[in-house]
């Protein structure tokens, strides 16, 4: 991955956080007022963003910095937790257990930067062909990737009948991420139509200037091989829980 690259994706992550420049050191932090550095045995000083009213708990760590987010006592409570600790969901539940704390998820950070070579086949992006494939799927996977809430989509079809195989799609993260996701009809998985989708939108957003950006669940090994397929290299992770 290019240098230029990890740029971009540390500077998104800065802004959708809310905290300095990631990769800085302490003493850069302290100059934003936005947040503090803590010191951990990871690469990089902790960055922590103080939400007075935060409604969840926030972990991220990308290219080896920790970014901690929620209200004062949970960056209190972990000041001395280390990073590898903090991207565990049951850490950061019991961290935050006496205020109600529910789990939204931890996942897996992943990007390319370059465009994955595939075949040729027919890509619809009507929204009948996003509807029919989602009424191909289960209910929990079209919830999961929210295909039909992406502006930005690409349906695979079946060359004879034109019946929806997969799909992928993108929303923009702060103005330079594609957040992907995948979606493959039950009947034509094991295929390697996800792959085909997946790619058809990965060099979508490489042309549209974006990085593309691969999310996968701590416990879904397949969407984890798939993005190892389509080249997406591990970068960091997201754990985050509810509070009350």
């Amino acid at each position: 991955m290019k240098g230029s690259t990890q740029q971009t994706i540390r500077r998104a992550w800065a802004q959708l956080l809310g905290v300095a420049e990631l990769g800085t050191g302490p003493a850069e932090a302290a100059e934003s007022g936005a947040d503090s550095a803590v010191p951990t045995s990871g690469t990089f000083p902790r960055l922590v963003r103080e939400v007075a009213e935060a409604e969840t708990v926030s972990f991220v760590r990308v290219f080896g910095q920790g970014i901690l987010s929620g209200p004062r006592w949970a960056l209190d409570r972990a000041s001395t937790v280390p990073d590898d600790q903090l991207a565990l969901l049951p850490v950061l539940m019991s961290l935050a257990a006496d205020h109600g704390a529910r789990p939204l998820g931890s996942a897996e950070l992943s990007y390319t930067d370059d465009r994955v070579e595939h075949a040729d086949l027919p890509i619809s992006q009507d929204g009948a062909a996003v509807a029919a494939l989602e009424a191909a799927c289960s209910d929990e996977d079209v919830e999961e990737v929210g295909l039909s809430s992406m502006p930005h989509r690409w349906i695979l079809l079946d060359a004879p009948d034109g019946e929806p195989l997969a799909g992928s799609g993108y929303l923009v993260w702060a103005d330079a991420l594609a957040h992907m996701g995948v979606l493959t009809s039950s009947k034509a998985r094991g295929r390697g139509y996800g792959v085909l989708a997946a790619a058809a939108g990965t060099n979508a957003a490489l042309d549209a200037g974006l990085v593309p950006q691969w999310r996968a669940r701590w416990d879904n090994e397949a969407s984890k091989r798939l993005a190892q397929v389509l080249g997406y290299e591990f970068v960091g992770t997201q754990t985050t829980v509810f509070i009350a």
